[in-house]
């Protein structure tokens, strides 16, 4: 069934792939939703992982090991650092907690699947010793004929050899919600993703079949975003922006590549065609974007029609491919929520899955001289924190009102997380693992000066401290357009490996009834407090005149933006179902039924 069929409610806006603008208000970077399989991994009679079997905790590498290696398992990793390898069975599935990190040791991989059948792997980090020029194995390996595999919402980065590898004749293979990236620890060889890692090994012809969406190739890495032989591959809705890229994908010896709707940005080269080792069979570029790509590339030949319906996101335009962009940033990697937790998600999920078990939470807009360190950010961390700059973006950088500040980010060590204050509304603190990104369009209506901020880490018995000052120059021209309207928070704190935040509330939410009966609620930081309800499909707002009103639907795309002129204000939704209403620095949920 296609998304145009489906009721748009907003399981149905999920089990197309919806994805959230990435700048939204502070929880919607705190947890993903649970976005359902696609891709190869639905083929061949599906991935159920462990699905029908018994589930078990472990909090210990012996029994990690132990029960993957057994397969037919469900199994939930508690917080904590696991040293690999861990061998993987078949018909099992891996789902960690916020904080599960599997290590790779100094030879060998932290994750090995090799001839295994039905894995499914969520929500774990995956930490390598660092990419060096030597031979060793890769951080998280899918080898030896492995079939029927979902790899998604893990963080893999520092693989010795590779970060994730699929070779062999592996097949069905879906890697989604995924980043990819290299630290300090990395001296060379950083070098992501092989599919097929041999011009000889001919007995890949046919198999190879893999799905990579959703997905972000972050800094650190420079090449293989994949490269790929003999395999068909679907490259969709990915973001490259790895400021060391040299390229990104890379066609190489019977090569069947479609590279579809993805974005690029600040690259080298989108796609490499590496014909020394053999004819490429294709590698068509599909309606991606493309900015500030110093060398381009039109790709060659007609690549397969995969065998699977899956909806993508438009990137034609700029504001549609930043927020995709950002949707990304906020939800590749672990960003689901803990087994059992509000929200939580269907861990074996499979392709037959025609809702999703988690939403993402919305919460009000806090000021951002209200956000103070918390202790309940998770447990103290013995010694002194440090923050380390890092990104291109100056922390004392001058930018217009409408205009996005130049982004960077601080590494956090010997703390559990960190706050920021003094942000302009539209700039926003993310934690995302340990990096701290501060990044954001600033506000039209931002009033012009200097904004002094400061960046706190928590948890740490010597916490550590960053300044810096984001100046606003008025842009002389009317409040935020319809191409300029974003969801913005000035600021968020967040805890290293935890699903929420000290600071995050419940979203804001309005609903509609069938009987056309009106639900409201009231928004302060107006005066007098605004009001929103919704009776039917009819939207109205109160007591918010001077401010803009933008309504997105739930991949981020925007519909519909005015100035509130008047006391009183409707506006009709499009159809029924779930939208993101942003009116000033608000931002909630609204319910059309």
């Amino acid at each position: 069934m296609g998304c145009n069929s489906l009721r748009m409610s907003l399981s149905a806006l999920l089990v197309c792939g919806a994805t959230v603008v990435g700048t939204a208000t502070s929880a919607f970077a705190v947890t993903s939703p649970d976005f359902p399989m696609a891709g190869f991994a639905t083929q061949n009679g599906g991935t159920t992982g462990g699905k029908g079997y018994s589930e078990v905790t472990v909090d210990n590498v012996s029994d990690l090991k132990s029960y993957a290696k057994a397969g037919n398992k469900i199994i939930y990793v508690k917080p904590g650092t696991y040293m690999g390898p861990v061998e993987v069975g078949s018909n099992v599935t891996i789902y960690g907690y916020q904080g599960a990190i599997i290590a790779q040791p100094s030879t060998g991989s932290a994750m090995k699947l090799s001839g295994s059948k039905n894995v499914i792997i969520r929500n774990l980090k995956f930490k390598g010793v660092g990419a060096h020029d030597d031979d060793d194995e890769d951080c998280l390996q899918v080898n030896h004929e492995s079939k029927n595999v979902w790899i998604d919402h893990v963080d893999v980065y520092d693989g010795h050899d590779g970060n994730l590898d699929i070779t062999n004749a592996s097949d069905y293979v879906t890697i989604s919600w995924t980043k990819f990236s290299y630290t300090s620890a990395s001296s060379g060889h950083q070098f992501s993703n092989l599919i097929g890692n041999s011009k000889t090994k001919t007995s890949d012809r046919g198999h190879l079949n893999v799905t990579i969406h959703h997905t972000w190739w972050a800094d650190g890495v420079v090449e293989r975003m994949p490269r790929v032989r003999f395999g068909k591959v679907h490259v969709a809705n990915n973001l490259f922006d790895s400021k060391d890229a040299s390229y990104c994908v890379r066609a190489a010896i019977e090569a069947d590549i479609r590279i579809e709707r993805n974005v690029f940005i600040g690259v080298q080269k989108a796609l490499d065609l590496y014909t020394s080792d053999g004819a490429i069979t294709a590698a068509q570029m599909i309606e991606n974007y493309e900015e500030n790509v110093k060398k381009t590339q039109a790709g060659t030949g007609t690549a397969f029609k995969p065998s699977y319906s899956m909806s993508l996101t438009d990137v034609s335009t700029q504001a549609n491919a930043y927020a995709l962009r950002d949707s990304i940033k906020l939800y590749a990697g672990a960003t689901l929520p803990d087994p059992g937790a509000s929200g939580s998600v269907t861990p074996a999920s499979s392709s037959s899955a025609k809702s999703s078990s988690s939403v993402a939470s919305s919460s009000s807009a806090k000021s951002s001289s209200s956000v103070a360190s918390s202790s309940s950010q998770g447990p103290a961390v013995s010694g002194e924190a440090t923050l380390t700059k890092h990104g291109s973006g100056s922390t004392t950088q001058t930018v217009a009102a409408g205009e996005s500040i130049a982004e960077f980010y601080y590494t956090i060590a010997g703390a559990t997380g960190a706050t920021v204050t003094g942000l302009p509304d539209g700039v926003s603190g993310t934690l995302k693992g340990s990096d701290f990104y501060i990044s954001g369009t600033v506000s039209a209506m931002v009033a012009p000066g200097a904004y002094k901020f400061t960046v706190t880490t928590t948890g740490a018995t010597t916490n550590a401290s960053k300044s810096g000052t984001i100046t606003v120059t008025g842009n002389g021209t009317a409040p935020a357009s319809s191409s300029s309207v974003k969801f913005s928070s000035s600021s968020w704190s967040g805890a290293i490996g935890s699903s929420s935040s000290s600071e995050a509330t419940e979203p804001a939410e309005v609903t509609s009834s069938n009987s056309e009966d009106s639900d409201a609620i009231r928004g302060t930081g107006f005066a007098p407090q605004f009001t929103v309800s919704i009776a039917g499909r009819v939207l109205q707002v109160q007591n918010a005149a001077g401010n803009t009103m933008a309504i997105f639907d739930m991949q981020g795309r925007l519909l519909l933006t005015k100035r509130i002129a008047t006391s009183a204000e409707s506006a009709l939704l499009p159809h029924t179902g779930t939208f993101i209403l942003k009116i000033g620095p608000r931002t909630m949920r609204v319910n059309a039924r």
